[in-house]
C-alpha cells in the first residue's frame, strides 16, 4: 500500500507558477502539518519518502517525529519543473507569453516551458519511482499536487490533459495498492482528522 500525502500550504504561492521554486510552508501550512502528524499517531509506515523541496521536507519532519523514523529524499517525486515560468504570476505569463500560454492550453500533457518539463516528462519519472518501490509494508510519500495528480492518471487511466480535474488538498492522503498488472485506488483526499491513522490501517491488504 502506498500513501501519497500532499505537503502543507506554502508561503506566497497564490496565483503563481510555483513548480520547483523552493518556497517554505506558511504558518497555516505548519499547523496543517502538525495536525496531519497527530492524526497519524496510531499508524506506522515501513518507510517514508519525500521530495527534497523545503515544503515537503518540512511537512515530513512532523511525521518523522510522530513515527520515529527518517524520510528518504527522492528527487523523482519533486513537483513538475515550470522552467522560465517559475515564480511568475499566471496573469503575467499570459500577457508576456501569449503563444506559449495558448500552446499549454491546447496540449497540457505535451507542452514544455523553456527549461522545464511537460506532464509527460513528469509521468515518466513518477512511473519510474513507482516501479522501483519496495512493496513490503505500507509506504508513505510526502510530495506535491502535480505528482499525486500524475499518479491518479496512471492508476485511473483518464487522459493526462484532464489532470487538473483532480484536486488533492494540502496535507490530505490518497492511497493506492499495487495489483497484478497495475494499481487500485483505495482512497482519495482523506483529510488530516483524528482517526486517519486507524482508517489507513483498515485499508491495508490482509
Amino acid at each position: 500500500m502506498i500513501i501519497l500525502i500532499r505537503h502543507g500550504e506554502i508561503e506566497g504561492a497564490k496565483g503563481r507558477a510555483v513548480g520547483q521554486i523552493d518556497l517554505p510552508l506558511s504558518e497555516k501550512g505548519l499547523i496543517q502539518s502538525a495536525q496531519l502528524a497527530e492524526s497519524l499517531a496510531s499508524f506506522r509506515p515501513s518507510h517514508i519518502y519525500c521530495s527534497p523541496l523545503s515544503r515537503t521536507v518540512q511537512t515530513a519532519s512532523f511525521i518523522e517525529k510522530q513515527c520515529g523514523m527518517e524520510a528518504v529524499h527522492v528527487p523523482e517525486i519533486k513537483e513538475i519543473s515550470l522552467g522560465n515560468w517559475e515564480g511568475q504570476s499566471f496573469s503575467d505569463i499570459k500577457s508576456s507569453n501569449p503563444e506559449e500560454f495558448t500552446q499549454r492550453g491546447a496540449d497540457l500533457a505535451g507542452f514544455r516551458p523553456r527549461g522545464g518539463e511537460s506532464f509527460n516528462d513528469l509521468k515518466k519519472r513518477v512511473a519510474d519511482f513507482l516501479r522501483e518501490l519496495d512493496e513490503e509494508g505500507p509506504l508513505m510519500t510526502v510530495t506535491h499536487a502535480g505528482v499525486i495528480r500524475t499518479v491518479l492518471h496512471i492508476v485511473l487511466g483518464f487522459p493526462l490533459d484532464n489532470i487538473f480535474r483532480m484536486k488533492p488538498d494540502y496535507c490530505h492522503a490518497t492511497v493506492i495498492e499495487r495489483k497484478k498488472g497495475g494499481f487500485l485506488l483505495k482512497a482519495y483526499n482523506l483529510p488530516p482528522e483524528p482517526g486517519l491513522g486507524r482508517h489507513l490501517s483498515r485499508l491495508m491488504p490482509d
